[in-house]
């Protein structure tokens, strides 16, 4: 700031500036369009739209070209039950389960390889070729999710996802890494179902079997207290009014009546109980003090709640649930309860029909007698107490019209031919009314479902031809 110079004379002063007032100017700035950092061109704010989605289209047609080419190739060596036609992209913000795998291999064989890994595995699959995704069922009762998608990131392929909805976590892992090994090309699931056979745990249970064998022989007393203690622990569930606790029952009970878990002398008391409502053996050589003095009161009850199940779909005095219903929980439950009562009663069959041919081969001389004190009187007398107890109901037409539905339900199916192929393999009574009833038309019906789907429906609606088959 300035200061006024004292020295200057009055003359010598200059006069002030005059100020104006100034009017307001309007002006327009223009601002430089800002450059991007990862484009150096001079031509920087132009973009060719046209050509970039133009490549992208003839990307695209040619990739579903090919894919239709090859499918096409594939599809005329042998059909497929599972035909998506695109997949989608992995949206946004969707995390992936862990159960799942990366592939890059073309859409026809992932495909071809899922499918017939669930032939193989026996899991009832119903496939959406919309959206690439299926709904999977073992015969746990483990359902699962199956979903394949088409890979965003750097690498292009397909993502093979799997995720569990219902049943058995240990279970469901055995099944989705043998899906997710062979829809990746690493495990060849034919062979392993040569070798190990269809049973998913069937390596665990050699192992168990293995293990069995070297523990010492114990006293037959003891274990068949120790069944008979178990066997009424799941009446006691299966009595009582929770459906959980019917099935934690039924659940023991196909457990009791496997060989395999619990030994032959568990299995074949459990056997018994479930196909003759007793404990005692039928034989009538059998010494009277090794008879076990129980009450078989809840025996006969086990077994006629499984008979309840099997042909009714209820216990005891309880509404019966309709397949062509409403889809409530309740009516969920009783159709799980319906396929565990299916395998106790083929359990049981299978460990009659075993037990002979165990006996038949460590005794040549004595298998007729002991077939027909065994198997064949156990068969035929089941037949004939559950139509008494059935209302009239004849157990071999429950069974048959359980195997028509193969299509729908090829579990129950599966389990139906079990039980039809172990009667008519021990009964001559149970072969003839089975061949009246037009069981054999059912039977290669079921076995055409079998061989497009499902591996264990298959072969035992094989075994099942060759015992009606059989004249001897």
């Amino acid at each position: 700031m300035s200061t006024p110079n004292n020295n200057l004379q009055d003359g010598d002063r200059k006069p002030a500036a005059k100020i104006t007032a100034s009017t307001p100017e309007f002006r327009s700035v223009a601002i430089a369009r800002p450059q991007s950092l990862g484009l150096r061109s001079a031509n920087n704010d132009i973009i060719d739209k046209s050509s970039y989605f133009a490549a992208a289209v003839r990307k695209q047609d040619t990739k579903i070209q090919l894919v239709t080419t090859t499918t096409d190739s594939k599809s005329s060596e042998k059909p497929c039950n599972w035909t998506p036609k695109q997949l989608r992209a992995v949206p946004a913000f969707y995390p992936l389960e862990r159960s799942s795998r990366f592939v890059k291999d073309e859409l026809n064989t992932v495909v071809h390889r899922v499918s017939e890994a669930n032939r193989l595995l026996s899991i009832h699959a119903v496939y959406d070729n919309e959206n690439a995704t299926a709904t999977l069922l073992t015969c746990e009762n483990v359902e699962m999710h199956l979903s394949l998608w088409q890979s965003n990131g750097e690498e292009e392929g397909i993502v093979i996802e799997i995720q569990r909805r219902k049943g058995d976590s240990i279970a469901f892992h055995r099944y989705s890494r043998c899906i997710l090994d062979a829809g990746a090309g690493e495990l060849d699931i034919q062979a392993h179902v040569e070798k190990n056979g269809d049973d998913i745990d069937a390596v665990f249970s050699k192992q168990v079997q293995r293990l069995m064998t070297l523990e010492t022989p114990k006293d037959a007393k003891p274990e068949a207290e120790n069944a008979i203690i178990a066997i009424e622990i799941a009446h006691g569930l299966i009595m009582k009014d929770r459906i959980d606790a019917r099935q934690l029952g039924l659940e023991s009970l196909c457990l009791l009546t496997d060989p395999k878990k619990t030994g032959l002398t568990t299995a074949l008391i459990a056997a018994r109980v479930v196909l003759l409502g007793s404990a005692q053996d039928i034989d009538p050589n059998a010494a009277p003090e090794e008879a076990l003095l129980v009450d078989e009161t809840p025996f006969k009850e086990i077994r006629q709640a499984l008979l309840s199940l099997i042909q009714f779909r209820r216990i005891g005095e309880s509404d019966e649930f309709s397949e062509d219903g409403e889809s409530t929980e309740e009516s969920e439950h009783i159709t799980v309860l319906h396929n565990l009562a299916l395998a106790v009663l083929a359990n049981a069959l299978d460990v009659i029909s075993d037990d002979d041919n165990l006996d038949s081969s460590n005794h040549p001389e004595d298998s007729v007698r002991a077939r027909c004190d065994t198997s064949e009187s156990i068969s035929e007398q089941f037949l004939e107490d559950s139509l008494h107890s059935c209302d009239n109901r004849e157990i071999m037409k429950t069974l048959i019209s359980e195997l028509g539905k193969a299509g729908a339900k090829p579990h129950n199916a599966c389990l139906s031919a079990k039980c039809i192929g172990s009667l008519c393999r021990a009964s001559d009574k149970a072969r003839k009314r089975a061949k009246e009833l037009g069981a054999k038309n059912v039977v290669q019906t079921a076995l055409e479902v079998g061989t497009r789907t499902h591996l264990k429906l298959e072969r035992e609606c094989s075994k099942v031809i060759n015992s009606l088959t059989n004249t001897e």
